[in-house]
């Protein structure tokens, strides 16, 4: 009987410390963070762990927004879960965590900033979120190892250069209801293969597919688009690029002169 107290006694007693123990991991984390007065702004994150899960604090539970920078540069990060109603991933929210691999982002997110995930080169990410509805200039720069196979249909805005240097993405599908092509936006995804282009598309920066040496065709809109500059360029193995016949070409001027692409070559080919 005395062994089954003692045994009873140290029980309750790890159990108490375990508890503690954790209270005071979370204390500690929740320290860490800077939040806006009415604390639905995640400021900064000044903690070194390596594991974040921001989702199981009701502390956290109105955070909306991620702001600019809250994470920027941080060398120990390596994996985070946001808050489960975040709607804003701020200007460059994760620039430069080297060592970043996995950010787990609620569907309610429909905005990335500028730079947000800028060099986080051993992030994977397979998925953007559904309710997705823009996405900011730089926003995936040297993000090497994402893969994502297509944007959401609910995204209508893309700024320029938004997953330049993406070598990981081979395959990708436009949303539905964009408009533009931005300038330079796949620029150097040297493996990339396949794009499928929507019919809304109506213009086509310049530099939009510079460098993507796997392509071999791709099938623009049937309906007339501008192609500004040359989309093109470094594009060795593209053979066959398909056009309506209202399609027109305008010059691009920048610091290294003006260039216009040539759509009577035999390259474009008419539906």
């Amino acid at each position: 009987m005395a062994i089954s107290i003692r045994l009873l006694l140290f029980v309750v007693g790890v159990f108490i410390s375990t508890s503690a123990l954790g209270e005071q991991l979370g204390n500690n984390l929740l320290q860490a963070l800077e939040l806006s007065e009415n604390r639905d702004t995640l400021l900064k994150y000044n903690g070194n762990r390596r594991i974040l899960d921001l989702s199981k604090y009701d502390e956290l539970s109105n955070i909306q927004v991620i702001g600019r920078e809250a994470f920027a540069n941080n060398l120990y990060i390596t994996e985070v879960t946001l808050p489960r109603h975040v709607h804003v991933i701020g200007n460059g929210a994760f620039a430069g965590c080297k060592k970043l691999t996995k950010v787990n982002m609620p569907d309610t997110v429909n905005h990335i900033g500028a730079s947000a995930f800028w060099e986080c080169d051993k992030l994977k990410m397979s998925e953007l979120p559904k309710e997705l509805k823009s996405i900011d200039e730089n926003a995936f720069v040297k993000c090497s190892n994402i893969s994502i196979t297509e944007i959401p249909n609910g995204v209508t805005t893309i700024g320029v250069r938004a997953f330049a240097y993406c070598d990981n993405i081979t395959s990708i599908k436009l949303p539905p209801r964009l408009e533009s092509i931005p300038r330079l936006i796949f620029f150097k995804c040297a493996k990339l293969k396949v794009i499928d282009i929507p019919e809304s598309i109506r213009r086509i920066g310049h530099s939009a597919f510079y460098g993507c040496e796997h392509l071999t065709e791709l099938f623009l809109p049937k309906e007339s688009c501008e192609i500004e500059g040359n989309p093109f360029a470094g594009c060795s193995h593209l053979r066959r690029i398909y056009i309506s016949p209202n399609t027109f070409a305008t010059p691009f001027k920048g610091l290294s002169g003006t260039a216009t692409v040539d759509i009577n070559s035999n390259v474009f080919i008419k539906y």
